[in-house]
């Protein structure tokens, strides 16, 4: 995506734009804060300045930041990462990390026809603020713009956290799907226009899930005379 998005929330101004090796610090302290991790203490499996280099060289257009200036210093406050795969949504959903390859994003492929969903998070002190539906909207537009079949990703269910001694994830996962309980992360992922599809257990470690990511497919609309090209699409539902 070239150019930028500027957006204003009460008194909070930012922009989401293409990310840049100087944001990586930014991007890891995001991710951290947002998953109540501390970002001093190194954690593992998070994006940060040793692979965001890497990242940017195979898929640069799909790595996104919203960034604010805080003193006159450009400050990153929300990060949207993904790479594009042809390993369709349909098909037998897998881990995170068998996804990803790992945080280079090995298994980003340049022709693939679907832009998997890696890693979205909001810096605590701005959430509820419309930073992360500025994100969603970037990585539509990026999947309209490469003409893709459109988004797919692994929602975590964070909000079964409490819920765990009244029900199975299962049960809570139905619950969400069916209106029933708010979750904060697929029940708004649910609003923006992705379709919950199945569980996928085991899909990273997250205690406050259980492990537990929802597919969620969101699907590019095209005009009936357009084909789509690519992989097979079959419907598949929780």
């Amino acid at each position: 995506m070239r150019g930028t998005q500027s957006s204003i929330a009460s008194d909070l101004t930012y922009q989401v734009i293409q990310a840049r090796p100087e944001h990586a610090t930014g991007i890891y302290d995001v991710i951290c804060l947002a998953n109540g991790f501390n970002p001093q203490a190194h954690v593992d499996g998070v994006f940060g300045p040793d692979v965001m280099p890497l990242v940017l060289e195979r898929f640069a257009v799909g790595q996104f930041v919203a960034v604010t200036t805080v003193n006159g210093v450009e400050k990153v406050i929300g990060v949207a990462l993904s790479m594009r795969t042809n390993y369709a949504p349909s098909a037998r959903p897998l881990s995170w990390r068998d996804m990803i390859g790992d945080l280079s994003l090995k298994n980003h492929d340049p022709k693939g026809r679907w832009l998997y969903g890696v890693e979205k998070a909001v810096h605590p002190e701005y959430q509820g603020r419309g930073v992360g539906s500025a994100l969603y909207k970037a990585q539509f537009q990026l999947a309209k713009t490469l003409r893709l079949r459109g988004i797919y990703a692994g929602g975590m269910l964070k909000g079964y956290r409490h819920y765990k001694h009244k029900m199975s994830i299962r049960e809570y996962a139905g619950k969400v799907i069916r209106g029933e309980i708010f979750d904060p992360t697929v029940s708004v992922q649910m609003r923006k226009g992705f379709k919950p599809r199945t569980l996928i257990e085991n899909y990273v470690w997250d205690n406050d899930a259980n492990h537990t990511g929802m597919l969620i497919v969101w699907e590019a609309s095209r005009r009936k005379d357009q084909p789509r090209p690519g992989d097979t699409y079959k419907r598949r539902h929780v």
